[in-house]
């Protein structure tokens, strides 16, 4: 209920999955602001195969994955504390879409050590909550937005989880397990194209400190995760 904008906002992350170089999103709020309950209901209207939700990420799960298991993917974790052994992983498949490793292994024929390299191809959508302030390194590859606290909002909660209790509020949910498969149906229909904005070179954008040359990248990726959503009424 209400949180139109974050709700767009994760919605439109989740869809550029599809794109060369995906968006990445942190929610912020205090703890019981709902972030994790408003990120899990929008990220349920992907393709179960195309999202990954986790409550922790280890430092080196990320470099031993299989190639192409997140690629294209939508990447949730629910607490950034849970991220916190994986956030340079996190970081250089942001930047690179890749992540190359090289280790020493034993060959089991001849008993000898020899290098190994594992690659894990991006790119993902990475998708992450928090109660704490983010480092700045996280920070300039994310959008950043917070729920509304408000006493409001909070009314608005109680209403529905109060009507969530009556007759009406089951036929409801009903309602909503059939528009949450018609979203994730229409999302499998969402190719991943190369979007041109004709109006690029039209656009503005301050210039004033280092963080706005990231700032400016998102938010023409933001356009084009628009344009890729619509493609079908283009």
């Amino acid at each position: 209920v209400g949180e139109d904008r974050a709700k767009l906002l994760v919605y439109l992350v989740a869809t550029s999955r599809k794109l060369g170089r995906p968006l990445s999103l942190a929610v912020v709020s205090r703890s019981s602001g709902g972030k994790s309950h408003m990120v899990l209901k929008v990220t349920e209207l992907m393709p179960e195969e195309d999202h990954f939700g986790y409550s922790r990420v280890s430092g080196k799960a990320l470099f031993h994955d299989e190639e192409n298991r997140l690629k294209h993917k939508v990447l949730t974790v629910e607490e950034a504390e849970g991220m916190e052994e994986a956030t340079y992983a996190l970081r250089v498949m942001q930047s690179a879409q890749v992540l190359r490793t090289l280790s020493t292994i034993t060959d089991p024929t001849t008993g000898r050590h020899k290098a190994q390299e594992n690659v894990v191809r991006g790119p993902v959508a990475l998708v992450v909550t928090t109660t704490q302030d983010l480092d700045f390194e996280t920070v300039s590859r994310a959008f950043v937005v917070s729920v509304d606290e408000s006493e409001e909002q909070t009314q608005r909660i109680h209403q529905m989880q109060r009507q969530s209790r009556t007759l009406a509020g089951l036929g409801a949910k009903m309602r909503q397990e059939a528009i949450t498969k018609r979203h994730q149906n229409a999302q499998r229909l969402i190719q991943g194209l190369a979007v041109v904005n004709p109006y690029a070179l039209q656009l503005t954008f301050p210039t004033g400190t280092l963080r706005l040359r990231r700032e400016h990248d998102k938010y023409l990726t933001l356009i084009e995760a628009i344009t890729l959503l619509h493609q079908f009424q283009r």
